[in-house]
């Protein structure tokens, strides 16, 4: 059974994976935004660093942040990192990885148990509102090609803590 959920939530972290490459850069390993994130993923350089330092790899140079493998090494463990954090809610943590905890932490501190859907029509940022709606969309797209479809939220998805 541990196994079951374990593979479950790699699945999970992958289709999410997918779905902000998608919507981060269309896949491009080239993209560069105008905010100078990178590759893939659109990773920022200090944030690359400080995921690097945290897992223990080497800390990249902006241009290895263009090497496709190590870009999706370094979303994968921030994007897990921001999972844990806000309790697997994958909502909060796309928001999050568009416009980092900060924002996020304050956005939910004044509404605990607020409705999700509520609380994503809510974010004051149309990008990071968008955002937040297509990786979820993209989410599940993944998922149901994969053959494995999920709810849009899950169970413990459903309110903001």
């Amino acid at each position: 059974p541990r196994h079951g959920v374990r593979r479950q939530r790699q699945m999970c972290i992958r289709d999410s994976l997918l779905a902000v490459a998608r919507q981060e850069s269309l896949f491009d390993p080239r993209a560069r935004s105008f905010a100078n994130a990178r590759g893939l993923m659109q990773l920022i350089h200090p944030t690359a660093e400080r995921v690097a330092r945290r897992v223990g790899l080497n800390e990249p140079s902006t241009s290895d942040l263009y090497d496709p493998a190590l870009n999706i090494e370094l979303a994968g463990h921030h994007l897990a990192s921001l999972l844990v954090r806000y309790d697997g809610r994958r909502p909060l943590a796309a928001a999050a990885y568009n416009a980092g905890e900060r924002r996020v932490d304050r956005w939910i501190k004044d509404v605990p148990g607020q409705w999700m859907d509520v609380w994503i029509e809510g974010i004051p940022f149309r990008e990071t509102r968008n955002y937040v709606k297509n990786v979820m969309a993209f989410t599940q797209v993944y998922g149901q090609r994969r053959g494995s479809p999920r709810p849009m939220l899950e169970a413990h998805e459903t309110r903001v803590p």
